[in-house]
């Protein structure tokens, strides 16, 4: 009887000491690990057995599901708002200041402005070149926010090339990690540092599309796109592909001769890319949405000003070569004036003989030209210009009618939102004023879910990261059990010592 009460003891003793000995190991790994990103405090349990001390049981997670999914969704938001912000903010740059008149609102002021000053001293050469310099200066800027917008689209669609495959290689990484997860788990082993680095992935891969993990059998996890796709999980496979494309001012992506490939997920159309969240939602709203519009109302508004120009008698902007701007009011005109602010140029006749900005140009079609030898003082198209084309009329009684807002871009299916306005000056400062605050508001929403992302950050590493001292703290208390248990099969040994003396 005494015998088996010391097999007890020892039994009991020396299964604490394996048990805190792992505690021990386990607690070393949680002070090695922290602030290691991803990686989440464990914890080893003893299990009491019918026959007698404790069992060790694998290490565990203590995690929060639902401040993970918070988590991940603060960050998908942080990438995107981070996109957009960078994107937007350089065109913010090129718009110049309305303040100072360096937007192109401000220079069509300025060039509203010149007409005036010629009109009162039209046989004036210096005040002719005054002008044209202000159609340059405006034509000018156009073209540069033309282009930027065309490098901007061109930079997003080559940037959503690379996050697919990002996208596609973690997705490779977590169908890898979640095998060996499946299988350690069916085995009857912990997967705790596995599980640690597919959340890793699954959290990278969040900021490039919004996903939902779900559990699954032995300790696997199925992936949700919104709209109810399952991304499938293969290490070999690459389910997401984006083609390569050009983006030109004509570009656009949609029915029916859109020439911008979408997002297809195992050779299925994804029917909205920007639903999918994240840096490659994003991606897909500024590219097919944001950036066109934008380009739709800068157009809009460089062809609007030259048709206006064209109908007083002023070829002032053209097409490359000289040929005649498009006609804004046109129906279907979308199309039609796609990329023109990006094109649009000085009229070469008018480069070549400033007076015709006095006297008009012949090719126009509008008011009749002053004819040859006219009155060097001749004032009535400068009038005209003043008074209608940069006014509200288009003759006395003839009001412009309302710049377009809806139908526009290469595609013909854009709404700017500011249409409305008469003047060209009033739509141009209303339209791309609100292109600038655009890039303002990216910037702040930017620097909120970044505040947004790191107070999860924080709350996550409280809830499942590592506290350094109370580790530590418990590494002591396992060290005071480790030496009790070490005295007691000290002790039980003493009497088995005893025991089998006395039988000798």
């Amino acid at each position: 009887m005494r015998g088996m009460s010391l097999d007890s003891a020892l039994l009991t003793a020396s299964s604490g000491l394996r048990l805190t000995s792992r505690q021990l190991g386990t607690a070393a790994q949680n002070v090695a690990g922290a602030g290691v990103a991803g990686y989440t405090r464990k914890q080893v349990e003893g299990q009491s057995l019918l026959t007698g001390g404790v069992r060790a049981l694998d290490p565990r997670r203590d995690i929060d599901p639902a401040l993970r999914l918070e988590a991940r969704r603060a960050a998908a938001e942080e990438a995107a708002a981070g996109l957009r912000s960078d994107t937007l903010g350089a065109l913010s740059r090129l718009l110049g200041d309305p303040a100072d008149g360096t937007s192109p609102a401000g220079l069509i002021g300025a060039l509203r402005d010149s007409f005036a000053s010629l009109a009162a001293s039209p046989a004036d050469s210096t005040a002719q070149s005054a002008t044209l310099e202000s159609a340059r200066v405006l034509a000018g800027r156009m073209n540069a926010l033309g282009g930027a917008l065309d490098r901007a689209r061109q930079g997003v669609q080559d940037g959503l090339r690379a996050d697919v495959g990002s996208a596609n290689t973690l997705l490779q990484d977590i169908a890898r990690l979640d095998i060996l997860v499946r299988n350690e788990t069916a085995a009857g082993r912990g997967a705790a540092a596995l599980q640690d680095q597919r959340d890793a992935a699954v959290a990278s891969l969040s900021t490039l599309v919004g996903v939902t993990p779900l559990a699954a059998e032995n300790g696997g996890v199925t992936l949700m796109l919104p709209g109810g796709h399952t991304l499938p999980l293969d290490p070999k496979a690459s389910p997401f592909a984006l083609a390569d494309a050009t983006v030109t001012a004509g570009s656009y992506h949609g029915a029916p001769a859109g020439t911008l490939p979408g997002l297809t997920l195992n050779g299925m159309n994804l029917a909205d890319g920007a639903a999918l969240g994240g840096r490659i939602g994003e991606g897909f709203t500024l590219r097919d949405e944001t950036l066109p519009r934008m380009q739709a109302e800068l157009d809009m508004t460089a062809a609007t000003l030259a048709h206006r120009l064209e109908e007083q008698g002023l070829r002032l902007f053209t097409e490359p070569g000289g040929g005649a701007p498009p006609d804004p009011t046109a129906a279907g005109a979308g199309p039609a004036i796609a990329g023109f602010a990006g094109r649009m140029a000085v009229n070469p006749a008018i480069a070549a003989n400033p007076a015709l900005l006095r006297d008009g140009t012949p090719d126009s079609g509008g008011f009749p030209p002053n004819p040859a030898g006219g009155p060097s003082g001749y004032t009535a198209l400068l009038n005209r210009v003043g008074d209608y084309a940069f006014g509200l009329e288009s003759a006395a009684g003839m009001p412009h009618a309302a710049i377009a807002g809806n139908n526009l871009g290469p595609g013909g299916t854009l709404a700017t939102g500011t249409g409305g306005a008469q003047r060209i000056g009033d739509y141009a400062a209303a339209t791309l004023g609100r292109q600038s605050a655009e890039a303002d508001a990216a910037s702040a929403a930017a620097a909120q879910s970044g505040a947004v992302r790191a107070q999860f950050d924080a709350m996550v590493q409280a809830r499942e990261g590592v506290d350094v001292d109370a580790e530590m703290a418990a590494m002591v208390q396992l060290q005071n059990a480790y030496a009790a248990n070490a005295r007691v099969m000290s002790v039980v040994q003493s009497m088995w010592d005893a025991l089998l003396a006395t039988v000798r």
